[in-house]
């Protein structure tokens, strides 16, 4: 079935982009590269044009997920949304990691649209995020929290993972404090 004009939709924007791969995820990545990126992400604008003009969409959700879809660029990411037509007022997400966030980018993702920030914080324990291949510290989860803020973003989330190996729920405790 189509769906009429009037009927909600979320849509997924997978950007397979990451500086390196955790040694956990299952996700397609490639490696970020700037010509990459750009054909990737005109391919995909492509796309949704495309399917825009098969079946009129009522975009009130937007998620970039993925790799590390905070490595396009803002005006990459006012492409896409653009080209996703999202409704006025629609929630548009971009997960990010903490290492890879500035102040400068982060202000520059809202200007391009972004309402909703999902940080890829994992735990608030360094030997953990270690064990995980992750490439930031408990500290950088904080400061990008705050630079979150600081840019404007009043929705974010953080990605959390649960039972590691020497899990606890001290570990929970921690994790949910720092957040």
């Amino acid at each position: 079935m189509i769906p009429r004009r009037r009927d909600p939709i979320g849509l997924y924007l997978h950007i397979p982009f990451c500086d390196g791969k955790c040694p956990y995820c299952d996700f397609y990545s490639l490696p970020a590269g700037s010509r990459t990126m750009d054909d990737y992400c005109g391919r995909l604008i492509s796309e949704l044009f495309l399917w825009g003009e098969k079946c009129p969409r009522f975009v009130d959700t937007l998620y970039f997920g993925g790799g590390t879809p905070s490595l396009l660029t803002p005006a990459q990411a006012a492409r896409l949304i653009r080209a996703a037509g999202p409704v006025p007022g629609a929630e548009i997400t971009l997960e990010a990691n903490p290492e890879a966030v500035t102040p400068e980018r982060l202000a520059a993702f809202r200007r391009a649209g972004v309402n909703r920030l999902s940080l890829g914080i994992q735990t608030a324990r360094d030997d953990s995020l270690a064990r995980l291949g992750r490439r930031h510290t408990a500290a950088q989860s904080r400061r990008a929290l705050g630079m979150a803020v600081q840019a404007g973003f009043t929705d974010i989330s953080g990605d959390l993972m649960l039972a590691l190996p020497a899990y606890t729920m001290a570990e929970l405790d921690e994790t949910i404090a720092l957040l």
